[in-house]
């Protein structure tokens, strides 16, 4: 049977680092086993930042040319963001047969709730984009929370398909905690205020065991958090952490938490939350914020716990629960967690998903 020719374009890639990059990565090599796959990129900043305004440009109208090259060659093309609406726009205008599909992440379509002329500006191209989505066959929602957001924006056509774990390590569930080493609570991400690291620290904390030590692993983007957090003796702080060091980094702390706040104005979100993922792949849970994406991204008791957002007292409570935890308890929960993720939260998953969507697409146009 011949396969799907299938040409999938995005502009977050490596060495750039973030969940839509993961996304684009590991839904691209999943795929090629079972589609005729190209890949078209825009590679981020060997620093881990995404490419500036002027490669993006550039990147845009070579792509449109590609586009237009290889019109009759493809027979889906896969936008990877929201921002790529406009290559598909013109896309459709010498290729209307061709099926369009778009995945959003959550980011991209509230950017425009920000301040500043950049946002202003985006928050018209979403309008623009809104009213002519018609030529788009199905957009991908990465969570319930980011198709609520397409809901409230009047998109249609969506279908949701959570993500999946990119942890290919297969380490040994809990591994044997030694008396003498240092008990820790891990943070993995970006340090803005709504992912809640400060919060945490500030709040939950000082109402944990005080052998048990706060690490802060993300990448540096917001001074006040940073300010927040260095002068706590319990914290400690050690930017981005990748490569060999962060597979033990995670499977030796006691969990990974995830104490996201509620942006009031919708200027940023949890579109899903790859890191709840990250834990659970190494048999170790994950205690999140009950809000956003976050909802899609944790199955409680299974990979890990949804306590609401802000609520000290709930956080205390669940923290000091996992803290008390036995050795079999803590396998039993690995074991579980590992099942769990296989069935639902592997990337073989994801790209299944997404070919179903691109073939259920190709059926209604043909």
């Amino acid at each position: 049977m011949k396969k799907l020719r299938v040409l999938f374009l995005t502009r977050k890639w490596a060495p750039a680092i973030g969940g839509m990059e993961v996304y684009s990565m590991e839904l691209s090599e999943e795929l090629s086993h079972s589609v005729d796959l190209t890949v078209r990129t825009l590679s981020g900043n060997k620093d881990g930042s995404p490419p500036g305004m002027a490669r993006l440009i550039c990147f845009l109208f070579s792509s449109l040319f590609f586009l237009w090259r290889t019109r009759r060659n493809f027979d889906v093309v896969h936008f990877g963001d929201f921002v790529l609406f406009s290559l598909a726009w013109w896309h459709a205008q010498f290729a209307p047969s061709i099926t369009r599909i778009i995945t959003v992440h959550g980011l991209d379509l509230i950017f425009g709730n920000r301040s500043g002329w950049k946002s202003v500006l985006y928050s018209q191209f979403v309008s623009w984009a809104v009213q002519r989505q018609a030529l788009v066959d199905c957009f991908l929602a990465n969570s319930r929370y980011t198709s609520s957001l397409c809901s409230e924006l009047k998109l249609q056509k969506v279908t949701v398909i959570p993500l999946g774990t990119r942890s290919k390590i297969h380490l040994p569930v809990f591994p044997a905690k030694c008396s003498k080493r240092e008990r820790y609570i891990l943070f993995l991400g970006r340090l803005v205020r709504r992912k809640g690291a400060s919060w945490f620290a500030k709040n939950v904390l000082p109402a944990l065991p005080n052998d048990v030590k706060f690490y802060v692993a993300g990448k540096i983007w917001n001074g006040t958090e940073v300010e927040l957090l260095k002068n706590n003796p319990r914290v400690n702080l050690m930017d981005y952490v990748s490569g060999d060091r962060l597979p033990s980094l995670i499977s030796e702390s006691e969990m990974i938490v995830m104490p996201n706040i509620t942006s009031p104005d919708k200027t940023d979100a949890e579109g899903f939350g790859l890191v709840a993922l990250e834990g659970p792949a190494h048999g170790v849970p994950c205690v999140a914020s009950s809000i956003e994406g976050l909802q899609d991204a944790v199955r409680p008791s299974e990979t890990g716990f949804l306590v609401s957002a802000e609520d000290t007292d709930a956080w205390v409570t669940q923290v000091n629960q996992i803290l008390e935890w036995d050795e079999e308890e803590r396998e039993s929960f690995g074991r579980k967690a590992k099942e769990c993720l296989e069935t639902y939260f592997s990337w073989s998953r994801v790209a299944h998903d997404t070919l179903t969507a691109y073939q259920k697409s190709l059926g209604k146009k043909s």
